[in-house]
């Protein structure tokens, strides 16, 4: 074409020998680069270094579009972050009630609530447990996430949700994932804390899906805090009791449990995360159990558990 001038797409195909496929791809290519024009029904070539400039011309357009972006969205932040959030943290103090009546609207807030959550999710639930399992796979997800961001998240059931395997199975797969469980034998109502200064709790504790309320504000959240608190200090592990232990003290149990966990091998500290206690109570329970098993080491007292513990219980 540069050689010859301009001429029809035709010409030009018979000229280069090329049949309709090749010559289709080859003018696809060259009007993509900018190196073809129609002028009148005919095609011209284009110098590269013309085709050049606008291509240099679209990229800084394109990169003055981005820079325009990038500035709106600073400002947008600077403005979250120094004028309204610690405005937000200012009305936090105030107590501030919204009351949702619909699913959807109930579900949305919840939602957003386990999204902007920054240090700590406590929950409260009392029962009846879904029936359907995928509610709690979806629940189970959403924990997960938040521990994942670091959040310390723990939760309070029910103790006689370890009659039934497949909410047993939950307990420990939450466990798993890192909350932190405890069981209770009651629970008032259904309750949830986030950052202890938002509460999520049923209207009617009789009628869970009839109304939810969103309670904002750290001076009224205190109390809900104090209530969680108390139920937590008062709860055991999901691994430390089971229906087949019931007869047993909550210390012989949280006893059984660590010494299961040291026959499979687990550290103080990974005990203690997964019994949701303290390191201290494990080492003491420890040093209880060499002292009555009459070992020096814990080393001597992992091979005396491992062998003389009943293989039912691992």
């Amino acid at each position: 074409m540069t050689t010859r001038g301009s001429s029809t797409v035709s010409e030009t195909n018979r000229y280069a020998d090329l049949d309709e496929t090749h010559a289709a791809d080859g003018w696809r290519i060259l009007h993509d680069l900018g190196l073809v024009r129609i002028v009148l029904g005919r095609v011209e070539a284009v110098h590269p270094d013309a085709a050049l400039t606008v291509v240099m011309d679209e990229y800084m357009r394109n990169a003055a579009a981005q820079s325009q972006n990038a500035r709106a969205l600073n400002e947008r932040a600077q403005a979250l972050l120094t004028v309204f959030r610690p405005a937000v943290g200012r009305l936090q103090e105030r107590v501030v009630v919204e009351t949702y009546a619909d699913r959807e609207g109930r579900d949305s807030a919840l939602l957003d609530l386990h999204t902007a959550v920054r240090h700590t999710a406590d929950s409260l639930h009392p029962g009846p447990m879904p029936s359907d399992m995928a509610v709690l796979e979806r629940s189970l997800e959403m924990d997960a996430v938040m521990v994942r961001r670091g959040v310390r998240t723990r939760a309070v059931y029910p103790r006689s949700l370890l009659e039934s395997p497949k909410y047993t199975k939950y307990l420990h797969d939450l466990c798993d994932v890192g909350v932190s469980v405890r069981l209770v034998d009651h629970a008032p109502h259904d309750l949830l804390i986030f950052d202890t200064h938002t509460v999520f709790l049923p209207g009617d504790p009789e009628n869970r899906s009839k109304t939810m309320i969103i309670v904002r504000g750290s001076v009224l959240v205190k109390s809900y805090v104090a209530i969680f608190q108390d139920l937590w200090l008062h709860g055991t592990s999901p691994l430390t009791a089971t229906p087949a232990r019931t007869g047993g003290s909550e210390q012989g149990d949280q006893e059984r449990a660590i010494v299961k966990l040291l026959s499979n091998g687990y550290s103080d500290e990974r005990i203690a995360r997964r019994l949701g206690i303290a390191r201290r109570t494990v080492q003491r329970a420890v040093t209880k159990l060499m002292e009555r098993m009459d070992v020096s080491s814990r080393f001597e007292l992992g091979f005396k558990l491992a062998r003389e513990t009943d293989p039912a219980d691992l």
